[in-house]
């Protein structure tokens, strides 16, 4: 287990800690180390339900936890059920979001639900915690779950959980500003943390409300990740655009546009850039390799000619230079 805590003052934290079973063994020795430092950490605002027997034994996956003062995410990635055997029957004030990832979680009768809910993969699924309730997951499951402060998002989910897609422009764009946050956390300094926190937090109100206020600065870095993910999935389709881009996050090719801009490089720049990368992997792939005009016609290049001089501009070697080399 690894641990980076970082003091803020006033009790609060910034940091991450992390389990891996696959590198550090199996079960209790692993999991156990967890809960304590999240004990330490976090248990005096959000104490954890009792796991059951089965769950710390023979656990098998990842669980990180990222901290930022009185907000956590907490991404478990396993290959063992995990289960609890006792909820206690303290009265939490908190908002949890559980996205799936993969697999499946079940909530049992969550007191504002009506009847269990199930968080499976690519829906996400947010709720007022008064009391706790039972959990189960399948055997093979990835899932995030943040907790916020009750205070700050109670009156968006009180009595009436939500439930959505996790492929809404909202949800992307609180995804993609999670993966910078898990990426970054160990490095924030006491204000930057403050800002990821509350950034968290309203892009989770976003969620709700299937909006967020696009002119907030704080928010561009996380739509402009969001635009880049969408990209990577769609490098080789010819109708990627910043406009295609802008309509799917439901917002302007102009705020688009503006979210580049404090980067090194512009959306399209960026995407013609890891088309070129993508390009130059396929030709010195193992195996059967693409011809040049292959390259060009998959990455929508104009024609060979064009594919080989932006290859040139970016490598300082034609393709056929860069593939004699890579021999």
């Amino acid at each position: 287990m690894t641990t980076r805590p970082r003091f803020l003052g006033a009790g609060g934290r910034v940091g991450t800690f992390t389990v891996d079973a696959d590198n550090t063994g199996t079960g209790r020795n692993t999991w156990e180390p967890f809960i304590d430092t999240w004990n330490d950490r976090m248990g005096d605002l959000y104490p954890l339900p009792e796991f059951s027997a089965s769950t710390v034994d023979g656990f098998q996956g990842t669980m990180r936890s990222v901290t930022l003062q009185d907000t956590a995410v907490n991404e478990l990635w396993g290959s063992s059920p995990v289960s609890t055997k006792a909820v206690g029957t303290d009265e939490h004030d908190q908002v949890r979001l559980y996205v799936g990832l993969r697999g499946a979680v079940a909530l049992q009768d969550p007191h504002d639900q009506g009847g269990d809910a199930y968080v499976s993969t690519g829906t996400y699924f947010m709720h007022h915690v008064v009391t706790e309730n039972h959990f189960h997951t399948t055997p093979e499951i990835g899932t995030r779950i943040y907790i916020f402060p009750g205070d700050a998002l109670r009156s968006l989910v009180a009595g009436k959980p939500r439930a959505g897609l996790a492929t809404s422009p909202a949800a992307q764009i609180l995804m993609a500003h999670t993966d910078t946050v898990q990426r970054t956390v160990s490095d924030l300094g006491p204000a930057a943390a403050h800002a990821s926190r509350n950034a968290l937090l309203e892009l989770a109100k976003g969620l709700v409300l299937d909006r967020f206020d696009d002119r907030e600065p704080v928010f561009t870095p996380a739509l402009a990740q969001a635009a880049k993910d969408l990209a990577e999935t769609r490098l080789t389709d010819a109708e990627l655009s910043p406009a295609a881009i802008a309509a799917h996050l439901h917002v302007s090719v102009r705020t688009l546009q503006r979210a580049f801009a404090s980067l090194e490089e512009s959306f399209s720049a960026y995407v013609r850039r890891r088309r070129l990368e993508e390009a130059a992997a396929a030709l010195t792939a193992p195996g059967i390799r693409l011809s040049v005009s292959e390259a060009a016609a998959r990455w929508h290049f104009t024609d060979s000619s064009h594919f080989i001089r932006s290859f040139k501009k970016h490598f300082g070697e034609t393709p056929a230079q860069f593939v004699r080399r890579s021999k």
